[in-house]
């Protein structure tokens, strides 16, 4: 036999390269390891549930739970891969009940990063510390602690340099952590959670119901929105809460779809419900629901990626079509079921109804002669005719223009607020205040330095509320409400490219002097003037005419 017959090529990785080759799939950033240990609480039984995050994970992520807590034995066995308390064999996968059930996720936060673990059953009287770090063994110690656990996560990817700097920023490695705490907290309300960051609780979450656990976590959402769901099917039960097409935020992207109180992405079935909304929606608008589904677990396969967010319905078919008619149901039932405040204000609306002679007097107010004001010659416009107030005829020379005065106050005011960055901003006497959810609050603060360049100052109060403490110079104080609105929505969307023209159109819209207008000769040529100056002053940002050249043509075509 040769010597390269006998060459060895193949060999078994050391267990340190297979831990890390297993971090990269269960730990992708600061969140995952949020989720698993969050996952990991739930599964002891943990009725009091205690997160700690600082610098959106990236220095410490540390989960405190009063669950069964673990053995000493127990306590290192943990991270050993595939050591699990949750499954004992094949069959078990086909009976999933509980949230973890691999046995990586302990080994491979340990592998890139550094992990204290304590832990105390509570019939016992000490408990045990084991430390890891990145992948080696470096203590364990019996330990006096609360009973429980309590995982500690420090460094994350500090030896994985790469690692590291593909992580985003803290605010949005934090909103990314936030996400997970929902998504723990959602399904359970019966348990009480906390989530402090740098410090600060932010939420403190204790047992309610659903309704109230999910009024807590989104402020933006009133209590009348939410239309209940309960149906029992032969295939699925299915529980929670949806919210109406007319009153679902505009910025909404995403809904949250349970199955055996694990949160899940099916395209299937997510599909099968926007297809209920689509009809009422414009744009990339989404449907908010919460729905929680009971499947016989034989007929769900969550072995499927290692973040266990995507299953496979033995029955999907079946499945798919019956939930699209429970919330299609639900949601025509919630159209029509009037509101309170209908009822109670009933007298009052009909007595408020137009009379006969009202809607005549309208009808006239309609078909009036038009005002004419007439403006004295301007170095650059010959003549000036102002109709109803709002509309100028210009003549030029030799061309004639019928201008939409406000239009185009907005045309020139849009442009100016872009081509001026940063803008002068004055403070507002009373700040303006609006609740946010934490999605929006961790986003907000991202924009923070680039809202001042535009003339926002705003501040995050405990990242549940926006406060709006000064405008752009010119502005009148009554358009921060709108503006600060504008920025809550932009807050909840995946930032877009053009976020600074869309703040600007706002303040265009909402800056420009409003009708009737009375043009002065100096008026009329400043105004002609700027709007010549703009890149487009045809047009206004949304797409709407400014102008029109009345030529003989035009008039011809008019009168048929």
């Amino acid at each position: 036999m040769t010597t390269d017959a006998l060459e060895q090529r193949i060999r078994v990785l050391p267990e340190s390269v297979i831990n890390q080759i297993a971090a990269g799939e269960v730990v992708l950033r600061p969140a995952s390891v949020v989720k698993e240990l969050g996952e990991n609480a739930i599964d002891a039984g943990a009725f009091h549930i205690s997160f700690w995050t600082e610098r959106g994970g990236k220095d410490l992520i540390q989960v405190s739970d009063d669950g069964v807590g673990m053995s000493p034995i127990d306590a290192e066995l943990c991270f050993e891969r595939h050591a699990t308390s949750k499954i004992s064999s094949a069959k078990d996968l086909y009976h999933l009940l509980t949230k973890g059930f691999r046995g990586e996720a302990l080994a491979s936060i340990a592998a890139v990063a550094d992990v204290h673990l304590f832990t105390r059953r509570h019939q016992d009287m000490l408990g045990t510390h084991v430390h890891m770090a990145f992948g080696k063994k470096l203590l364990v110690e019996p330990y006096r602690c609360a009973a429980g656990t309590t995982l500690t996560v420090q460094k994350l990817f500090y030896r994985l340099p790469v690692r590291r700097k593909s992580l985003r920023s803290d605010v949005t490695e934090h909103r990314h952590n936030l996400q997970e705490f929902f998504r723990l907290a959602y399904p359970h309300p019966d348990r009480h959670f906390r989530y402090h960051h740098n410090g600060v609780l932010l939420f403190d979450l204790p047992a309610t119901s659903l309704r109230e656990r999910i009024l807590a976590l989104h402020p933006e959402v009133q209590p009348e929105d939410l239309v209940p769901v309960d149906e029992t099917t032969p295939f699925f039960q299915v529980q929670g809460f949806l919210v109406l097409p007319e009153a679902t935020p505009t910025q909404n992207k995403d809904g949250f779809l349970f199955i055996n109180q694990r949160y899940i992405r099916h395209a299937g079935l997510q599909q099968a419900l926007m297809q209920v909304y689509k009809p009422f929606f414009r744009g990339e608008q989404r449907p908010l629901y919460w729905l929680f589904l009971t499947i016989d677990p034989s007929q769900v396969d969550v072995n499927v990626t290692p973040s266990k967010t995507e299953v496979r319905l033995l029955k999907e078919m079946e499945i798919r079509a019956m939930l699209y008619s429970i919330v299609r149901k639900a949601v025509a039932l919630g159209r029509l079921t009037p509101s309170i405040d209908w009822i109670e204000k009933s007298t009052e609306s009909i007595s408020s109804l137009p009379t006969e002679n009202s809607i005549a007097s309208s009808a006239n107010a309609l078909v009036q002669e038009p005002r004419i004001v007439e403006t004295p010659l301007s170095p650059t416009v010959n003549e000036c005719m102002v109709l109803y107030g709002r509309y100028a005829v210009l003549r030029k020379e030799e061309e004639v223009w019928l201008i939409d005065i406000s239009r185009a106050y907005q045309r020139i005011l849009y442009e100016q607020y872009l081509r001026e960055i940063p803008v002068s901003s004055q403070g507002l006497l009373f700040p303006v205040h609006a609740s946010v959810s934490p999605e929006q609050a961790a986003k907000l603060a991202e924009l923070i330095s680039d809202l001042e360049r535009v003339g926002l100052r705003v501040e995050i109060r405990e990242g549940k509320e926006a406060v709006l403490h000064s405008i752009p110079v010119g502005l009148a104080p009554a358009i921060g409400g709108v503006l600060l609105e504008e920025v809550i929505r932009l807050a909840g969307e995946d930032l877009p490219a053009d976020w600074r023209p869309r703040i600007a159109l706002n303040m265009a819209r909402y800056g420009a002097p409003r009708p009737p207008y009375k043009l002065s000769a100096e008026a009329v040529d400043a105004l002609w003037n700027d709007l010549m100056a703009c890149t487009d002053s045809m047009r206004t940002p949304t797409g709407k005419p400014i102008r029109f050249l009345l030529t003989e043509g035009l008039l011809e075509r008019l009168f048929g």
